[in-house]
């Protein structure tokens, strides 16, 4: 009997296509899944996963589509859960008011 193997990612399909046509590959293709969904306390796998998605050609997109989708659980486009947690709760930029200067 063989041992299960341990999922890997399997993201070959992003949600939106860019214009110019196909996405580069994401870097985390083929990662272990428990690299982007550590243990609350499992710092190392946080900065390994993080440092994974600073080299990503795909990190804005990948970005985008965990705040849009809220995503609660995971590392997505370089967001850890509470940074994603602090962005949705302050809101985009534009929401911000700003204090006209004069």
């Amino acid at each position: 009997m063989t041992a299960p193997r341990t999922p890997v990612m399997d993201n070959r399909v992003l949600p939106v296509r860019p214009a110019g046509g196909e996405w580069p590959a994401p870097a985390c293709r083929g990662a272990d899944m428990k690299t982007f969904f550590p243990a609350p306390d499992d710092l190392a796998t946080v900065r390994r996963a993080l440092m994974i998605c600073d080299r990503c050609p795909v990190r804005i997109p990948c970005r985008r589509y965990a705040l849009d989708n809220r995503e609660r659980y995971g590392i997505w486009g370089g967001l850890t859960e509470e940074t994603r947690e602090t962005l949705i709760r302050i809101g985009p930029p534009s929401a911000m008011s700003s204090g006209s200067v004069g």
